[in-house]
């Protein structure tokens, strides 16, 4: 069979919601589901703590790497993107993050009707699985199971007491009513276990019969006629081919990957698909634009208790790895933040604009991943919530098989990374807090010796990275800048959605993957009641 209803293209955060709910909500309708990575059964999925074995892994990463970055001495970023059944819903991070509330009243205001938050917040609910805080907020039997991690470092007490006594609030619950404040992570997991969207949309008994998954199905294009959506062409078990959809295309291969199938495929700047001898079905300029990534930097003190670096990095791996599977909990149980604070480093009256994660890891980055470092520390990684500075993604050639060029200088406009300067010197009076004296060694990074504003850009340019939550490269809205509308229509294209984090049009206060869900999950809604 090759003819369905409607073909998903990628089976990720977005694509394994939106397939499950498209499937329920028309019983009679065929989808087909491709997915270029392989069935998520890498154990380096399922132990929380194995995302470092997870990220950097060609095998489940596809392991994009951009071009230097002028900003940053010329630094190349390695930009995950989780290619396996469940997406980067497999190798992140785990925390689940709806974002602030004025972040979707903004998206409506600039012309996303129907993405305002009192319009998103039943889908929230609908999504979860939960018994952390109000239900008249939470969702109580969704698919996504959603807990406080079960095992949760001594020293992130502590940290939760420093913040505190340094003019942070403690709040219950950051996916309620109030986003602003010091809490501990609320994670995807089930009893230790990682819940990614393959597990609670199309695993065994969950999936519904009227979904057909081809995985290592790689989409070379889409193809058209007259500016409709004919369906799609990909290599499947060695063979070439062409799978028609009656009804619509659905590209759900994220910000990195769905800008370059639509251009690959004749959609996009005309004089960039022209100059590589692609065939322009239509002139969308902005497809590949927009480009947005959370600025992260690392903050670091070493401790005289044992941290997580040190511990599953020995023999204790051994077990920490049977406490994890026989009884889901200990270090292996542990992605990486266990506590986290949402403020604004201008005005504590003000919504967050900074978000920070502390773990009781200590590591480092670079474009091979990540690097544990050699004793016990604990880190806290301190992320931009809003930044200015865009960048973009094109082809590198007209071959489907050659990855994408990230053009994305993270610094481009410097107001970010004066905000990181003082976000960070926010932060370091947490570490200094007389709640870290008894177990406080040494400050690791970025070292005493960074005072000025100076010293501090030097460090933060040098250090930064990415907080692997790259949006806005198809973006939503109504203007000459959009790709999609509020309906995820591409513009002037018949028969072809996009539904997917590439369509949010300016970052989320908070980690990406419970928006990529909703999006998916909002999709099937638009798709099948509008």
């Amino acid at each position: 069979m090759n003819e369905y209803d409607y073909i998903i293209i990628g089976a990720g955060s977005s694509g394994s919601s939106l397939s499950s709910r498209l499937a329920e909500y028309n019983p009679n309708s065929s989808i087909l589901l491709l997915e270029a990575g392989g069935a998520d059964i890498s154990p380096f999925i399922h132990v929380p703590a194995a995302i470092i074995k997870a990220i950097g892994n060609p095998k489940l990463d596809w392991m994009y790497l951009s071009d230097p970055d002028k900003t940053r001495n010329n630094k190349k970023d390695l930009w995950p993107a989780g290619k396996v059944l469940g997406g980067s819903s497999s190798i992140n991070g785990m925390l689940y993050v709806r974002g602030n509330k004025s972040d979707y009243e903004q998206w409506s205001k600039n012309g996303c009707k129907g993405w305002d938050y009192k319009s998103l917040l039943p889908i929230f609910k609908r999504i979860e699985k939960t018994n952390i805080g109000d239900q008249s907020f939470r969702g109580r039997n969704g698919p996504i199971h959603v807990n406080w991690l079960r095992s949760t470092h001594p020293l992130s007490h502590i940290f939760v007491k420093a913040a505190q006594e340094n003019g942070l609030q403690f709040n219950s619950d950051y996916n309620g009513i109030r986003q602003s404040g010091v809490s501990y992570s609320q994670v995807t997991q089930k009893r230790g276990w990682r819940y990614h969207t393959a597990r609670a949309y199309l695993w065994p008994g969950k999936k519904l019969s009227n979904i057909h998954i081809r995985t290592r199905a790689f989409v070379k294009k889409l193809l058209f006629k007259d500016h409709k959506c004919l369906g799609v062409n990909y290599t499947y078990k060695n063979k070439e081919i062409f799978s028609k959809a009656k009804k619509e295309v659905i590209v759900c291969a994220g910000s990195l990957g769905s800008p370059k199938i639509l251009m690959q495929s004749g959609l996009g700047p005309e004089k960039h698909l022209s100059d590589l001898g692609i065939p322009v079905i239509a002139n969308i300029d902005a497809i590949g634009k927009n480009l947005q990534d959370h600025p992260e930097v690392m903050l670091s003190i070493e401790v005289n208790q044992p941290t997580y670096n040190t511990e599953i990095n020995s023999w204790k791996i051994i077990l920490h790895s049977l406490n994890w599977f026989l009884f889901g909990r200990g270090p292996a149980t542990s992605p990486y933040p266990h506590a986290i604070a949402f403020l604004n480093h201008i005005s504590e009256d003000k919504n967050p604009n900074v978000q920070v994660q502390l773990g009781p890891y200590a590591f480092s980055f670079d474009e091979n991943g990540v690097i544990p470092h050699h004793k016990p520390a604990i880190s806290a990684a301190v992320n931009l919530s809003y930044p200015k500075s865009r960048g973009k993604v094109l082809l590198r050639s007209n071959n489907p098989k050659e990855p994408p060029a990230i053009k994305h200088e993270m610094f481009s406009n410097i107001d970010d990374l004066n905000q990181l300067i003082n976000a960070c010197k926010k932060v370091r009076t947490i570490f200094d807090d007389p709640h870290f004296d008894d177990y406080r060694i040494a400050e690791r990074l970025p070292g005493k010796d960074i005072q000025t504003d100076e010293e501090w850009s030097d460090y933060i340019r040098q250090t930064a990275f990415l907080g692997y939550h790259p949006v806005g490269t198809c973006r939503m809205g109504t203007d000459a800048a959009s790709v999609v509308g509020p309906d995820l229509r591409v513009n002037g294209i018949e028969g072809l959605r996009i539904a997917d984090a590439s369509i949010i049009p300016t970052l989320i206060s908070g980690n990406t993957n419970a928006i990529s869900i909703l999006i998916g999950e909002k999709a099937a809604d638009i798709i099948s009641f509008k």
